[in-house]
């Protein structure tokens, strides 16, 4: 299975792949799929290789208690597959100030790159 990242989150290993790579995946809790993304224009699989316990959807503090409306803005534009450009371009800020709002996203939700944040975004709306 082509993997495009593979992350730790809360104590969960997670991987983005293709959405057209899907062996393995079923209804059986084979990796299961906690998340969509979209990013350049093709479709991604956020799947969990192992889950953490306390680290299921719903639990602990919500992305929307952790980040202000703005970042929430930013990650969620991210979520779209929108690049930094793009989001700068939308909402009328400079690309290092949509880097910035990342970055303090990241540090918040406590992730190491965007296909996290998406995931940790993806895993509370679904929870």
């Amino acid at each position: 299975m082509e993997t495009v990242i593979e992350f730790e989150l809360d104590g969960s290993r997670c991987r983005v792949i293709p959405e057209d790579i899907t062996p393995g995946l079923d209804g059986n809790g084979k990796l299961p799929v906690v998340g969509h993304c979209k990013l350049a224009g093709k479709a991604y699989l956020i799947v969990c290789t192992s889950l953490a316990p306390d680290c299921q959807p719903g639990s602990g503090r919500k992305v929307a208690d952790l980040l202000t409306r703005r970042e929430l803005q930013v990650a969620l534009m991210v979520s779209q597959g929108l690049v930094n450009k793009q989001i700068a371009d939308r909402l009328r800020l400079s690309p290092w100030t949509v880097s910035s709002y990342l970055r303090r996203c990241f540090n918040k939700l406590g992730v190491r790159s965007r296909a996290a944040m998406v995931a940790r975004i993806l895993g509370d709306m679904r929870g």
